[in-house]
């Protein structure tokens, strides 16, 4: 965007204050960023205490604070628009942590890296002990010392599953508040995320006018919903988003730091996602034809690229060998994908750094891209453009001509062909248990930024496609890391396709590159104007609908349904309310007993980490022979609970002890969550007698710790 466009006064402010307002939002990122990467690098070290994490993440902030600090001059504009930026980003942050999750039951991911995180706050590293679980679940082949791909047994250890960087950052919460400061901390990740986006937006529109996209983002129920729970991917969207930035600003400004920093970023998504690959063969890519087409000196275009290649790679192959040390199961699980998008991976690193080595003054194979580049000329930019925009049109047609399904031969096909029919058959669907509804990628971002932003999204990748085409390395770099991931996850997103759990494959790169691009497309369509006047009032309204339309999401009319007006349930409710009482009641039973879990895996890692105490899990009903055998194999009696009271050698006739109910949002295929799902639980408890015969424990019943 030229100066003349710029939407304030541009003369340079200096005092200090409003410097720093204008660049709290980049530097804000800057430490979030840094605490994960310390988080991230201190679990996979196996230290992850405060005085290991905070001094590291000092130390990488301190180190990059000037080298990746804001360089262009500020203006009294800038510094508005970054305390509006950082302002409303806080008041975001303080309603969402109000209305943070509970999600310490294992319904789904966000359970056990919520649990993981947990232990994080009081223990260095995820691999928790066994503690004679082993040895007591010898006794019968049902029992089992861990629970399935959630909890994974190694050795004597039990493994969460999954990378460790979001426990190891949400554990930081856990430093501060405790329990509490656990759950909510996702939801400053979240807020982070906006920020990130703001940062980027930044650099093409000016500072009021990023406003519009930071605030889309922030009003979409899947970023809201996302970041409430302890998901992944908002974490990835703020190391994919500020590796965009900072790449941007290297091309951009000629630094090798930036770009390094760009690097890590994009690298470091492999510490929190066993998929972060796929957004790092973009940025790669991105970075790679960005230096290609610039005009800087060609020796550093060359140390630059090899630069961020080499960064990226390291990183990335950390982030992987971590995992296998810290969820070797949950990788071996996955090896196939895994090695696949690690096998696409090399081939496009080596593939960039042969044609990056043949950058040579001899050989001009550099000046190739740029030649080819200036022959397409503007219409040529154009055509790319235009190409780029149909073959999303494609896309987002697909619901029309094709319907795609899975197999029925794989075990884990015929489970989640299992689940879709139930689905279906709850919502009056038509009964197709093997239809993946992949042909409908593109609608599911319309559920939560609307048609209309999706059409202007579209629109603006074919901008970004024109001005990368023309040679703008900034948009190069933007289309590498966004639309990689966007395009493998739009043609095949591979997840059960209910919401909003399905949104996630879309959450750390394509929902912020749409809001970016849907942006840009605004701005250059307004820009059309014959007058600035006209210009301005027309941006005003464009940014007004890019706030409104996603907020329009919360609402929902159906008249032919029993409740015709419902809302967004992500928004208006706390998720998993009631789960966090119900373990603090159970684990108040008999603090410090070994625990027997009968029936019921999805309390196996809560009641191991928020009881800490060992568990056996039995995944059917026991004898009295078999508890004897566990309360010698422990030394101990320990405590038996379950659900299921047939299923237990009760010593006399047992009552309900913890009585509960958890409420969580619904499952929908084809549209946002408007219903809430409640589950009841009814627990027993008793300890284990001499006998093996089990006592029952009553309300009110007193049991000290062995």
């Amino acid at each position: 965007m030229t100066a003349t466009a710029h939407d304030a006064a541009t003369a340079p402010v200096p005092s200090p204050v409003l410097r720093a307002f204008a660049a709290a939002p980049e530097r804000l990122v800057l430490i979030g960023v840094a605490l994960a990467l310390a988080a991230g690098a201190s679990v996979s070290l196996g230290v992850h205490h405060w005085w290991t994490v905070l001094p590291a993440a000092g130390a990488f902030t301190v180190l990059a604070w000037r080298r990746l600090g804001p360089r262009a001059a500020v203006t009294a504009a800038d510094a508005r628009a970054g305390a509006i930026a950082v302002g409303g980003t806080l008041v975001w942050t303080v309603v969402n942590i109000a209305l943070a999750a509970e999600y310490v039951i294992v319904v789904r991911d966000p359970g056990f890296l919520t649990l993981s995180g947990l232990w994080l706050a009081d223990h260095p590293h995820t691999d928790i002990p066994a503690a004679g679980a082993v040895e007591a679940a010898a006794s019968h082949p049902s029992a089992l010392p861990d629970a399935s791909e959630a909890w994974n047994l190694a050795g004597d250890v039990i493994q969460p599953q999954g990378a460790k960087m979001l426990p190891a950052t949400i554990a930081i919460g856990g430093w501060v508040a405790g329990d509490t400061g656990v759950l909510a901390a996702n939801v400053v990740i979240g807020a982070l995320g906006i920020l990130a986006v703001y940062t980027v937006a930044r650099r093409f529109l000016g500072p009021a006018a990023a406003l519009a996209p930071a605030g889309a983002l922030a009003l979409t129920v899947s970023h809201i919903g996302l970041s409430r729970a302890a998901y992944s991917e908002p974490l990835t969207l703020l190391l994919v988003i500020a590796g965009v930035l900072w790449a941007w600003r290297g091309v951009e400004e000629r630094s090798v730091p930036l770009l390094a920093a760009g690097a890590i970023a994009s690298g470091a998504t492999t510490f929190i996602r066993i998929d972060g690959a796929a957004s790092a063969i973009g940025a790669l890519v991105g970075v790679t034809v960005a230096l290609a087409l610039t005009d800087a000196d060609r020796a550093w275009r060359r140390r630059a690229a090899l630069v961020f290649l080499a960064v990226q790679a390291a990183v990335l192959m950390l982030g992987y060998a971590a995992l296998a040390r810290w969820s070797t199961e949950y990788l071996e699980r996955l090896a196939d994908e895994a090695y696949a998008l690690l096998f696409v991976y090399g081939a496009v690193a080596g593939l960039m750094g042969v044609w990056v080595l043949l950058w040579s003054r001899r050989l001009h194979v550099d000046r190739w891209l740029p030649a080819w580049a200036d022959a397409l000329g503007r219409r040529g930019a154009i055509a790319a453009g235009a190409v780029v925009v149909t073959g999303m049109a494609v896309l987002a047609s697909r619901p029309l001509w094709t319907t795609v399904h899975r197999g029925t031969e794989a075990e884990r096909d015929q489970f989640t062909n299992g689940v879709i029919e139930g689905f279906q058959a709850s919502q009056g669907l038509p009964i197709e248990p093997t239809r993946t509804y992949a042909e409908s990628t593109v609608t599911w971002l319309s559920y939560y930024l609307t048609w209309p932003l999706v059409v202007l999204g579209i629109l603006g990748l074919g901008i970004a496609t024109y001005r990368m085409v023309r040679r703008q390395g900034g948009w190069t770099v933007f289309m590498g890391a966004v639309m990689a991931p966007t395009l493998v996850y739009l043609w095949r997103p591979a997840i059960v396709p209910d919401q909003l759990w399905a949104i996630r494959r879309f959450e750390p790169a394509t929902l912020p590159g749409f809001v970016l691009a849907a942006a840009a497309a605004a701005w250059a369509l307004t820009g059309l104007a014959r007058t600035p006047a006209a210009q301005a009032t027309l941006r005003r309204a464009a940014a007004a609908l890019m706030i409104a339309l996603p907020l329009s999401t919360w609402l929902s009319i159906a008249p032919d349904e029993e409740y015709p007006l419902s809302g967004a349930v992500n928004v208006t409710s706390r998720e998993m309310i009631g789960a966090r009482t119900q373990l603090d009641q159970l684990c108040a039973i008999a603090p410090g007993r070994p625990i027997v879990l009968v029936g019921t895996s999805s309390h196996y890692g809560s009641l191991r980490v928020m009881c800490d105490v060992p568990v056996v899990l039995m995944l059917s009903a026991p004898s009295a022979d078999d508890l004897a055998s566990m309360s010698e194999a422990w030394d101990d009696a320990p405590l038996v609970l379950t659900r299921e009271v047939d299923d237990v050698p009760w010593s006399s006739d047992p009552l309900v002890v913890v009585d509960s109910r958890v409420t969580h949002s619904g499952y929908t295929l084809q549209r946002i969550p408007r219903t809430l799902v409640e589950r009841s639980y009814s627990w027993y408890a008793g300890v284990v007698e001499e006998s093996g015969e089990v006592r029952p424990v009553h309300v009110g019943d007193t049991l000290t710790a062995p």
